[in-house]
């Protein structure tokens, strides 16, 4: 038997029907947490929500999941992100570098803010794939608005020393992602900000909606306003690939997780579904205040990742998100009253925890 071949059959009854869920280490792709440490403090950071500790993911963590890493046999991704800024940790490059030299494609999103010239210099010589880059506006005054403290000509000079290093280098990696949160305040700047794209030879351009983490923040969603990107325009050919999120609440919801085979790991090695289980945090849903609570199916320092994806709970949950067997809280006419909708510890379905709030199932919320 080949590795990635069906490992096991678990049998589960639904209620209604007996499945059989082949157990496969068919995992393609993982997100890394390195760390929850920040440089910033943006106004729409998860951050201002949560209670959680701010650390870095130990190199014996990181060790253990390179090794973890080589018996899944599909794995052909590994991005470095989740809600912290990675250059902020003392072995960024050495864990890009040891992700490259295992064969991996390997992706960072950051602020730019610590992207020195030898930073890049680092990242083109390690042969990284992508950087994503987080730019929320395409003057002075809107990045400010929502990252206070930080600079937009110190992040888009660094933006610019990278791409005439890679020309000076001869090096066409890594590519150039641009990542905008769009908000009431800064969406009126999003015309502009193509043009600024295009000037800093992006080759990716992700919109997403932004998700409110604090009251102050709950009235500056733009989704369910008659809000598109018509007239906009995206005849850039640098841009050969795009992503905008719905700005409407759609019927079908899809997991971008669970249908690329993904998982996440936080900087503690806590392995989730999902960047919206990897914390605790509070947030809004239409103005509707929720608890999220972490979960986790399984800690690298105790488990390998093949026995935690391969676990029937995990299998399972991964089932029900798959064939959108839970409740869609969003729209439901009951949801601003009901108790089981204020946190995502279960639903009304059964589930637990339960997904009948998110945001990135209905393509509201995107991520690279």
């Amino acid at each position: 038997m080949r590795r990635g071949d069906i490992m096991g059959v678990y049998r589960f009854n639904t209620g209604e029907e007996t499945i059989e869920l082949p157990l496969k280490l068919d995992v393609k792709k993982i997100y890394i947490e390195p760390t929850t440490s920040c440089n910033y403090s943006c106004i729409t950071c998860i951050r201002h929500s949560w209670s959680d500790d701010i650390g870095h993911m130990t190199w014996s963590v990181f060790e253990k999941l390179l090794k973890d890493m080589a018996d899944l046999p599909n794995l052909k991704t590994v991005h470095f992100g989740g809600f912290g800024e990675p250059l902020s940790h003392p072995r960024m490059i050495d864990m890009l570098a040891n992700c490259k030299s295992l064969g991996y494609v390997t992706e960072m999103i950051t602020n730019g803010s610590l992207l020195t010239s030898k930073v890049a210099a680092q990242l083109i010589d390690i042969g990284l794939d992508w950087i994503y880059i987080s730019l929320d506006g395409p003057d002075e005054d809107s990045f400010s608005q929502i990252r206070p403290g930080g600079s937009f000509e110190d992040v888009t000079r660094n933006i610019r020393m990278l791409q005439a290093l890679k020309e000076k280098m001869n090096k066409g990696t890594p590519q150039l992602g641009v990542e905008f949160v769009a908000t009431k305040t800064n969406f009126s700047r999003l015309p502009t900000m193509r043009s600024i794209v295009d000037e800093l030879g992006a080759n990716r351009f992700i919109i997403t909606n932004v998700l409110p983490y604090h009251d102050s923040m709950k009235n500056e969603i733009i989704y369910n306003a008659n809000t598109n990107l018509e007239g906009f325009g995206w005849e850039s050919p640098l841009l050969s690939v795009k992503s905008s999120p719905d700005f409407q609440l759609r019927t079908q919801r899809t997991c971008k997780f669970v249908q690329d085979k993904a998982l996440v790991i936080t900087h503690q090695g806590n392995v989730s579904p999902c960047y919206a289980f990897m914390h605790s945090y509070n947030c809004y849903i239409l103005g509707r205040e929720k608890t999220m609570l972490a979960h986790n199916f399984g800690n690298v320092l105790n488990q390998t990742l093949s026995e935690i994806w391969q676990d029937p709970k995990y299998a399972v949950f991964r089932w029900m998100v798959r064939n959108v067997q839970y409740p869609s809280c969003i729209d439901c006419r009951q949801g601003d009253g009901c108790v089981m909708a204020q946190t995502n510890e279960a639903d009304c379905w059964g589930n637990q925890p339960s997904c009948g709030d998110c945001l990135w199932a209905r393509n509201i919320v995107v991520c690279p």
